[in-house]
């Protein structure tokens, strides 16, 4: 979940170039002008124009139906995560990011994401979900492919109670079920399709440089992020907690961050504005609480400072 609205060009650009190649000049022979980069932030781009964008990577329209019938084996899956994993912990390493996989934080995650998993669509397919905390203040978090979730220590500061973050764990844990960051690897097997060629393996989608050059920065498209707030939102209203402190969070996000937007077109934000995911999530509360007028829900503030989760 980026609270940030950075944009990778990565996945438009080099999805057939080498890796070799790419790690020397991604952006060779491409004239960007005006267009900023932040050398922190590897692919960061400002001030775009619709025009530009669709003359450089053309309309973007993808058949989702041809999309959704294209299969992933759960061991290639586990492939893709554990290498966009490694990748992602080699750049925490490079910003002197911990990343720890035990302790008292750690285990009240792993209580919580017990208690979403069996709400997951593909529950049976992520039998056990891996979860690690990174220590900085980053208000973020992760999820890779096969099951893995990383939270931000500045997420579990910033949070105010059990209920928030139980819908932003859902929210991370909805990314996995719908097999979104596996849409790249799915793309590339449905281009192959359509020009006859052999199904692409794994070993070859990390050969071209789908994933191999920082998709981690922006892993997830805008639709996906709103899919993953609405099913964040009814998880935690099945478990009894109250979606709307999830909303606020994003609600405080926007407070934060109100003179930080970057102004880019729609369809080029990795994620809708923190208001508007304020607002979406609220509303889906509504309609759960009208269809649920009786149904008791749960905060949790000391539940949360205790990291002990409530009873249920």
């Amino acid at each position: 979940m980026r609270m940030q609205h950075v944009l990778s060009l990565t996945c438009c650009l080099l999805i057939f170039v080498p890796v070799s190649q790419a790690q020397q000049n991604p952006f060779q022979g491409f004239d960007f002008g005006k267009f900023k980069f932040d050398p922190k932030i590897p692919f960061q781009v400002d001030d775009l124009s619709d025009q530009f964008m669709i003359q450089l990577l053309g309309k973007p329209g993808v058949d989702q139906k041809e999309l959704q019938g294209i299969q992933v084996s759960i061991a290639d899956e586990r492939k893709v995560g554990e290498h966009q994993f490694q990748m992602y912990r080699r750049y925490l390493d490079s910003q002197q990011v911990k990343l720890v996989s035990q302790g008292r934080d750690v285990v009240y995650l792993r209580q919580l994401v017990a208690r979403l998993q069996p709400l997951m669509q593909n529950a049976r397919r992520y039998p056990q979900i891996q979860v690690y905390v990174a220590n900085a203040s980053t208000t973020d978090a992760r999820a890779f492919p096969g099951g893995r979730v990383v939270v931000f220590r500045g997420l579990l500061n910033f949070v105010e109670n059990e209920a928030a973050l139980v819908g932003l764990l859902g929210h991370e844990l909805s990314h996995i079920d719908r097999q979104h960051q596996l849409e790249q690897l799915k793309n590339a097997r449905l281009a192959e399709t359509k020009l006859k060629n052999p199904t692409v393996n794994v070993n070859k989608f990390f050969h071209v440089g789908q994933l191999m050059m920082k998709s981690f920065m922006t892993p997830f498209g805008f639709k996906q992020e709103q899919q993953a707030d609405l099913d964040g939102a009814r998880w935690c209203f099945q478990l009894g907690y109250d979606p709307l402190e999830m909303a606020q969070v994003f609600r405080r996000l926007h407070e934060q961050d109100r003179n930080r937007q970057a102004p880019l077109p729609g369809f080029l934000r990795s994620h809708p504005y923190h208001i508007d995911r304020f607002r979406a999530i609220q509303d889906e509360r509504i309609r759960r609480v009208k269809a649920n007028p009786e149904k008791e829900l749960v905060i949790g503030r000391g539940h949360l400072k205790r990291r002990q989760p409530s009873p249920r």
